[in-house]
Parts: structure tokens; C-alpha cells; sequence
């Protein structure tokens, strides 16, 4: 079976790609045959033109049409002006002037212009209305994008790339904008102009524009080379979903049987951990047993780091048995080993170590701090109260403190704890007492 299903993913996998290579082929021809993205400025309608011309200074206009209806002009400067355009002007807003067509779909412009006179150059120029700094009352505010022709280019129709326009150095110079302001961009063109550049005084020109149209791609290549990657990476990813959902339902059979042998035996690991606590923990208190205990003191030992060791013994705990019942003394128990827990550090063990006694192992702790250690448990045992059947009843506790050097034995100091604990009792319980054999005060680093 496993063999069969390598075989089908396979041939899937070799279905997927013969499909994506024909999709892809097609999408290409399709791309190629769509129409072009067409803006004709001739065609009726589709924008307002008109002559730029200077205040008239004479009988005949400078700038005049020949025949308006075939857009044919002539410019005839007989006197210096100071402003000399011969520019015929379309306009690509609506009412609002500062709305104009977004042309940065286009990739060129198709222009067939005839013309006659002894200007060498003619020019072609965009308006694009930024609102960042142009402004309706100065036409030239309005970032300018041109382009130089050549009286040949334009001796039979010209293409001319809209990548071709560029902002005029006298703009920029003009304006003073930072950097990121003349940047070509025709993404609100409002005006689009062709005519003669420089002095035109005693020269006779004559234009006549006969096509003037925007093209560009409905779908630019970029769009659609993206369009094919993505759905590429889609295709791929969807195989590569697949495959893992195959591998997901082998995983969870071979899982199934992983759970199986785990159920076998996690049952087995509870009852080992309930053996190891009930082999380390006292049931009634919650805290370490002797075993527990004497393990820990046994890995201190070995630590090498000293200890300090504080024994702990609750005051007439046979009385209170004898008085008011064993169920009061467990809970007596109980109350102290929480009291002590409570006030420990974290490397800090406590156990029970017989009936109503308890062991407190510190390491690496000085004598004294031991010894405040005890003091402060002391007071919080004094300072509480155990609720029994009989009312609440008082506790006290007695403390034996004794060290045990770097290298030293536990069951020395434990023994040397035990005697300081006697004292304790025989001074009238209620108390802490330290080993008499220590001679310093060193911490047990050292």
C-alpha cells in the first residue's frame, strides 16, 4: 500500500505541472491578445484644447489657427516679445482644475505632427498637479514632465515612451522643492502641450496635429508575470499541502500506535510515582520523611558546601493527644509543618523526622542565620493557633541549631542538634538553643 501511494503522488504531481505549464502558456497568449489601453486626446469629448498666445500687440495675432477643425495653426512673431509660445494645449481636467486623468498606466504617446518652419526642435510637455505644492492661481506650479524632439523625429508619426519625459532643470531650479518632489510622476496630469521652443521673432511656423493618443498595456507585464509567480506559488504550496496531509495520516497511524504503547505504560509511571512519594513523603503532613531526609543529607554531604541543621519539637504533643484526641494532634502536626514550609528558601528541606519532630537542613548557611532562622519559626509557631473539637488551642515548639562543616558528617550534627534541643527543653521548652561545640562563626564555605 505505501509503494501504490508513492506511485499515485507521483503521477499527481506530474499531472499538476503539465496543467500549470498549459495554464501558463494560455494566460500569456490571452495577455497578448488583449486590446490596448487607449486614450485618443482628437477624438470629441475627450478633452478641451486651445492656442496659447501673448497679450495681442497688433492687428494679427501671433498665434492664430489656420483651421481650427483640422487643428492646424501658424505662430508669426513680427516684433520681440517677451513671451513667444506657439503651443497648442489639451486640457485633461474637468471643472475642478486640480483633478486631472491619471496616466500611469500608459507606456507611450503616438504622435503625428506636421510640421513646416525652421525651428530645429519642438517639444512635448506634461502638467501633473501635486497638491503638496502646486497651486491653481500659478500655472507652473504644477510639476512639468517634457520632452525634446528633433525636427526629423517628427517628419512621420512618433512613439514616444512616457519613460522619455523628465522635469526640466529650470523647473527644478525654478521651484527649489526638496528632492522627493521632482520626481516624474503622471498620476494627476491636467495638461499636455506641444509646440515650438526658444525666440520666434520674424520666423513663420505652421502645425498641424493629426494623432495624438495615449497607449499602454490593460494588464501590465509586471501584473501579469506576478499573477502567473503567485499562482505558481499556490499550485506549489497546495502540492506541498497535500503531501503533508499524506504524511499527517501515515504519522497518525504510526501515532496510534505510539499511543498505544504509552497507555500500556503510563499507568505504570503513576504508580512508580506514587511509590516514590509515598517512600519520601509524610502522608500527614505534606512534608519529607525520614527516607526523604536522609537522602537529601546525603546529597548535601556530597555537595561538599556545609550544612546547618535545625531540629525541630513540638511542646507536650503527648498532651495534646492525651487530651484532646490523636485527630487534634495531626492537625497540630499538620499546622507546623505549614508554618515552617511557609518560612523556608526554596533550597531549603524540612522533614518529619519522628512522632512531633521535625528537621530543617540549610545549606551553606552560617550557624547564626540558622540560628535566626529558628527564632523567627519559633515566634510563628507562638503566634498561632489550631482549631481542635475542643476550641483553639496554643502550640509551642522548641529548637536545636547545630553546624556541619564543609566535609563534615550529618549524623554528627544531627546528634550535636539533638543535645542542643535537650537544653532547649530542660530551660523550659519554647526556645532555641545552638550546638556549644562550635567555636566560630564561619561561614560554611569555608
Amino acid at each position: 500500500m505505501p509503494k501504490f501511494d508513492g506511485v499515485q503522488s507521483d503521477l499527481t504531481s506530474i499531472r499538476f505541472l503539465m496543467g500549470g505549464i498549459v495554464l501558463t502558456v494560455a494566460v500569456l497568449g490571452v495577455h497578448m491578445m488583449l486590446p490596448a489601453r487607449t486614450l485618443d486626446l482628437l477624438e470629441p469629448g475627450v478633452s478641451k484644447h486651445f492656442l496659447e498666445a501673448p497679450p495681442q500687440a497688433g492687428e494679427e495675432a501671433a498665434v492664430q489657427w489656420v483651421d481650427a477643425g483640422q487643428l492646424r495653426w501658424r505662430c508669426q512673431y513680427v516684433a520681440s516679445e517677451k513671451y513667444q509660445p506657439c503651443v497648442l494645449t489639451y486640457l485633461l481636467t474637468g471643472d475642478d482644475l486640480s483633478r486631472g486623468r491619471d496616466l500611469s498606466g500608459f507606456d507611450h504617446i503616438e504622435l503625428e505632427l506636421n510640421y513646416q518652419g525652421p525651428a530645429p526642435f519642438l517639444h512635448l510637455d506634461i502638467r501633473n498637479f501635486d497638491p503638496r505644492f502646486s497651486r491653481l492661481e500659478d500655472a507652473n506650479s504644477s510639476r512639468m514632465h517634457a520632452v525634446t524632439l528633433r525636427r526629423r523625429d517628427v517628419e512621420q508619426p512618433v512613439r514616444i515612451k512616457l519613460s522619455e519625459l523628465n522635469v526640466p532643470d529650470w523647473w527644478v531650479q525654478m521651484f527649489n522643492l526638496p528632492r522627493e518632489y521632482n520626481q516624474p510622476s503622471l498620476d494627476n496630469a491636467t495638461s499636455l502641450s506641444i509646440g515650438i521652443p526658444g525666440e520666434l521673432t520674424g520666423q513663420h511656423h505652421e502645425l498641424q496635429l493629426r494623432r495624438l493618443v495615449l497607449k499602454g498595456e490593460l494588464i501590465s507585464d509586471d501584473r501579469v508575470y506576478l499573477g502567473i509567480l503567485l499562482a505558481w506559488l499556490f499550485g506549489a504550496c497546495a502540492m506541498v499541502l497535500r503531501g503533508w496531509q499524506r504524511l499527517r495520516l501515515s504519522h497518525r497511524r504510526q501515532q496510534r500506535e505510539i499511543d498505544a504503547l504509552t497507555a500500556r505504560t503510563r499507568q505504570l509511571r503513576i504508580e512508580q510515582e506514587n511509590l516514590r512519594r509515598l517512600a519520601t513523603v509524610d502522608e500527614l503532613t505534606g512534608v519529607l520523611n525520614r527516607r526523604g531526609l536522609e537522602q537529601s543529607l546525603g546529597d548535601m554531604e556530597e555537595a561538599a558546601q556545609g550544612m546547618s541543621l535545625v531540629l525541630l519539637d513540638i511542646d507536650h504533643f503527648k498532651h495534646v493527644n492525651d487530651r484532646h484526641g490523636h485527630d487534634c494532634g495531626d492537625e497540630v502536626l499538620r499546622r507546623v509543618a505549614a508554618i515552617v514550609a511557609a518560612n523556608l528558601r526554596a533550597s531549603d528541606v524540612i522533614g518529619r523526622w519522628g512522632g512531633e519532630e521535625f528537621l530543617i537542613a540549610c545549606q551553606g548557611t552560617r550557624v547564626r542565620d540558622a540560628a535566626r532562622l529558628a527564632e523567627k519559626l519559633r515566634e510563628r509557631v507562638q503566634q498561632s493557633e489550631v482549631s481542635c473539637t475542643a476550641g483553639r488551642l496554643a502550640i509551642t515548639a522548641s529548637f536545636g541549631v547545630a553546624l556541619s562543616p564543609p566535609g563534615g558528617s550529618a549524623a554528627n550534627a544531627l546528634k550535636r542538634a539533638d543535645e542542643a534541643l535537650y537544653r532547649a527543653k530542660e530551660a523550659g521548652r519554647n526556645r532555641v538553643e545552638i550546638d556549644r561545640t562550635l567555636q566560630s562563626d564561619s561561614p560554611t564555605t569555608v
